[in-house]
């Protein structure tokens, strides 16, 4: 069982493949159960790093946090591991520290996956719905929170399946001191709607169509906000995308992941040329090649990115 002593605490994390790292971090009340099915499909080709925060799963803390203060611990832990730079993808709160990450951290991040999850702050409403959460919890433990989380964290069809059971047995399993201070870092989280327009990595956005707590419209708004985006919408899923969904998931990420592999070698390639890098949209002309700009988006098909590789190989 993998341990990293992470500002104090005993950070569990699991680890699997070897390549482009790939660090995915869960939502609440949950733990890295949540991405098995992607790290094992995941995992044949990159080396996935599926970490508890602090005081979830089998991490051990009792010290309280915030959402920044749990990026600057997913950033560590990476370091220490030598996992850096990484894709990061988070589910929900996951996908908060994600993007605290990628406000502090950019430069060491090869990608983004942002699931089931939103940029803006709480509204008014939603701290109370917080507060309110915090005071079942001291009452009623972890179950009082999976009551109030389960309804609404998987789509219906999902709730009464053997994914919904194993659901909600992750839940129940959190400690309820750790989910407080979960609730608590939420409800007093910056506002990251005036960061996202600075994003700079190839963004993969990922959501359920049956998504009540994050819906599909606020995915429809970061990949309005966030340059280099892709959004994929996965019919008959609710939050938890990834349990609930697992192959659909699965199938959007390992396509990101290749395009990010397809820049970096195409990167490669045009440095060994003495090409500079920019912005490809036509193709490859190997009669003007310093006027050969690149940059692999979603809108790149794989077979002119394929194409672009080639041209770069015939340059002599």
């Amino acid at each position: 069982m993998p341990v990293k002593t992470i500002y104090g605490a005993a950070i569990h994390y699991e680890e699997a493949g070897r390549g482009l790292p790939v660090a995915l971090i869960h939502g609440f009340p949950l733990d890295s159960r949540i991405f098995t099915e992607q790290a094992k499909a995941l995992a044949q080709k990159y080396r996935v790093i599926r970490p508890d925060l602090r005081g979830f799963g089998k991490s051990q803390s009792s010290a309280s946090f915030t959402i920044a203060s749990l990026a600057d611990d997913v950033h560590a832990l990476l370091g220490e591991i030598g996992a850096l730079p990484c894709v990061l993808g988070g589910l929900s709160m996951g996908g908060y520290i994600a993007l605290a990450f990628a406000r502090k951290y950019g430069k060491d991040l090869r990608g983004l996956m942002l699931i089931d999850t939103r940029c803006e702050a709480d509204t008014a409403e939603g701290k109370a719905g917080r507060d309110k959460m915090i005071q079942s919890v001291r009452k009623g433990g972890a179950k009082a929170a999976a009551d109030q989380m389960f309804p609404r964290m998987l789509a219906e069809q999902s709730q009464k399946s053997e994914v919904g059971q194993r659901a909600r047995q992750i839940m129940e399993s959190q400690s309820p001191q750790t989910i407080e201070h979960a609730l608590a870092a939420m409800r007093d989280r910056d506002d990251c709607s005036t960061d996202i327009p600075s994003i700079s990595v190839p963004t993969l956005i990922i959501v359920g169509q049956n998504d009540v707590i994050t819906p599909p419209d606020l995915s429809r708004k970061l990949k309005a906000t966030i340059p280099r985006s892709t959004l994929v919408e996965i019919p008959g899923a609710g939050h938890l995308s990834t349990m609930e969904k697992p192959a659909e998931v699965t199938a959007a990420v390992t396509k990101f992941l290749a395009t990010i592999d397809a820049a970096s070698l195409l990167a490669q390639l045009a440095k060994e040329k003495g090409i500079d890098g920019g912005i490809a949209l036509s193709p490859f002309d190997s009669n003007r090649p310093n006027d050969f700009l690149m940059c692999v988006t979603e809108t790149n098909t794989r077979e002119q990115i394929d194409a672009l590789i080639e041209g770069l190989k015939s340059l002599t």
